[in-house]
């Protein structure tokens, strides 16, 4: 019987371990998200300024 009960507490540690690495992961896509939504409107704001200064051309 102790096998046993040893096997299912692997099983539910790895378990947990495995949610908590997908929380990380979640929260490290969602980090990249924002900072791609950071970097495409700065983008936009750059391209937007160099508009500006060739139209007053």
């Amino acid at each position: 019987m102790g096998p046993v009960n040893n096997r299912h507490r692997h099983a539910a540690w790895v378990f947990a371990h495995g949610v908590r690495v997908s929380i990380y992961l979640n929260q490290e896509h969602t980090m990249a998200d924002v900072a791609f939504v950071v970097a495409t409107i700065a983008v936009f704001a750059l391209v937007a300024l160099i508009a500006k200064g060739v139209a007053r051309l």
